[in-house]
């Protein structure tokens, strides 16, 4: 039987995307996609077993800070190739970070929770945007039969809920299955709001000024940014669903894929 969540020591949230019905009912392929958390951990034990994945391409949706204070523990991946939203971003992408964590700080000093939830849940559909660069690599990949293939950001929710949310969604995958799917990470993340600030993974000497100042606010406050909350996500696909009828028309239209880009994207994902 296949396993949708796997448990390699040092890496949280890492799960297959195999499994589901996508087109005409057929179930998307195991072992061709993965996604987790950040991957700045991995034990030596842990290497091993994620060596015997054999991923060919690490797509890493963080920003630069990020994966410059976290980086990857790459002997776990000794034949991928890595892309960054660095090396994929453009002008409109760089604005967009600032804007994201500009609206961040100011729902955290409203004081206001409500807020907070506000702030991450009308940031969901910005990132079909601001990581477009990237989310277009990383589909390209997987149509070069690249694959095995792992995309990741911090806590494997956000960034990375979205490019899940593509992929499925592209493959045909309904709605509810693909919330279905990202609420799986509220029950892998549980101890991330203890342990977590919101540019990842990070122990008590780590922190840099603006993570000093999440820890120090009121933990029912900080706790919308560390939840997988089911308006995040349903957010994002009323979005798409009202602005490109789905996401084909935004592949097509936003991240310049072909027809026959998808019709490779199905043909290697989907079983026959």
């Amino acid at each position: 039987m296949k396993k949708r969540l796997l448990n390699i020591e040092g890496i949280i949230n890492l799960r297959d995307l195999g499994g589901y019905y996508g087109l005409d009912r057929r179930p998307v392929v195991w072992g061709k996609m993965y996604r987790s958390a950040q991957l700045d951990r991995i034990s030596d034990d842990g290497v091993s077993a994620m060596m015997s994945l054999g991923i060919k391409t690490v797509v890493d949706l963080r920003f630069d800070d990020e994966t410059q204070r976290y980086p990857t523990v790459r002997s776990a991946f000794p034949v991928a190739e890595f892309i960054s939203w660095q090396s994929e971003k453009d002008e409109e992408s760089n604005g967009a970070e600032h804007t994201v964590k500009r609206a961040w700080r100011q729902s955290l000093e409203s004081g206001d929770s409500k807020q907070v939830r506000e702030a991450m849940r009308v940031n969901y559909p910005k990132k079909l945007y601001s990581h477009r660069g990237i989310y277009r690599e990383m589909l390209l990949r997987l149509i070069d039969h690249r694959s095995p293939l792992l995309f990741h950001c911090a806590a494997g929710k956000d960034r990375t809920g979205v490019a899940a949310a593509i992929i499925l969604g592209l493959l045909g995958v309904s709605d509810e299955d693909i919330i279905e799917d990202y609420l799986v990470t509220q029950s892998q993340v549980s101890t991330l709001f203890d342990t977590w600030v919101a540019g990842g993974a990070t122990g008590a000497d780590d922190y840099d000024d603006f993570q000093k100042k999440l820890a120090q606010y009121p933990r029912e406050l900080v706790k919308p940014v560390f939840e997988a909350d089911v308006g995040y996500i349903t957010t994002l696909l009323d979005y798409v669903n009202k602005t490109y009828s789905n996401f084909e028309q935004y592949a097509l239209t936003i991240l310049k894929l072909t027809p026959q880009d998808l019709i490779g994207l199905r043909t290697n994902l989907l079983e026959a």
